[in-house]
């Protein structure tokens, strides 16, 4: 287990040290992780591992005697970049964290630039199909392939998603009568050049992705049903699909850490408005 002198247990930079043998990768592939507040310096008495740093996940962090919270997504609406000029959501948000006290560091690109994939693999894992992964796509991502020579119906591969994930729907692109190859995308990998390229290197009858722009893999998706072509497209939401992956991460941080590391879930970004007259 890591640790530091001075009679405190862990600092800062002690856990970034901890991430960075757990994860070994080149670091010239890392382009946005680093700390988006606080000091390296600061002694930890406790991490926190979320998928984004929203504020409610830092005020829960707070509240849990957290000192560190390791967030895979940016805490200021973009992929890189600090906050927003100008904007107000972003400056009092900014202001918050600081009040809070709350260490953040973004861990993004170490994770998935280690292979295998982490997030992929905390996905697989969370499904239970961890042991029928039979295949990798190395390029331009590493792509899990679950593999399952009896094959399966996708209803009841939906079904067993969502149970899972705890997911109360999902959208679903395309069709697929048997699924006896299904590849993993989890979060912003569902972009039409992609998944074509899996589903043409995998023959994978399912892809589940996080997001990607809606008229392309959609579209991909839609056309080849149309075509009698078995291609299928789950599209889980970008932090369903890579919240197991951060779990992941988390049990496996705190193996080496000498303070404790806590999972702190929340709730979509979203919620469901039903249409109609009821």
């Amino acid at each position: 287990m890591a640790a530091c002198a001075g009679g405190v247990s862990m600092r800062v930079r002690d856990v970034i040290a901890v991430l960075e043998s757990m994860m070994p990768c080149d670091d010239r592939a890392i382009s946005v992780d680093g700390l988006v507040c606080g000091d390296a310096e600061t002694p930890v008495r406790a991490v926190g591992v979320t998928f984004v740093a929203s504020v409610s996940a830092v005020e829960a962090a707070r509240a849990n005697g957290i000192d560190l919270l390791l967030s895979h997504e940016g805490a200021f609406f973009r992929h890189q970049g600090d906050a927003p000029a100008n904007d107000a959501v972003a400056s009092q948000k900014k202001r918050r964290l600081l009040d809070l006290g709350v260490a953040v560091y973004r861990l993004h690109d170490r994770p998935h630039r280690t292979a295998p994939d982490w997030i992929a693999e905390g996905l697989a894992e969370a499904l239970g199909w961890a042991a029928d992964v039979r295949l990798r796509l190395a390029a331009p991502c590493d792509v899990p392939v679950i593999v399952w020579p009896e094959g399966h119906r996708l209803d009841d591969v939906v079904r067993e998603v969502c149970a899972r994930l705890g997911l109360p729907r999902v959208r679903i692109s395309g069709r697929a009568d048997v699924v006896r190859r299904a590849a993993l995308l989890p979060g912003y990998r569902g972009t039409g050049d992609l998944v074509a390229h899996v589903f043409q290197e995998t023959g994978a009858d399912v892809v589940l992705a996080g997001e990607g722009p809606e008229w392309e893999a959609m579209e991909y998706a839609r056309d080849a049903a149309a075509m009698g072509l078995s291609r299928a497209v789950l599209w889980l939401g970008h932090q369903a699909s890579e919240s197991p992956g951060m779990r992941r991460i988390a049990e496996a941080l705190s193996l080496h850490c000498t303070v404790p590391v806590l999972w702190l879930d929340q709730p979509q970004a979203y919620t469901w408005f039903e249409g109609g007259d009821g």
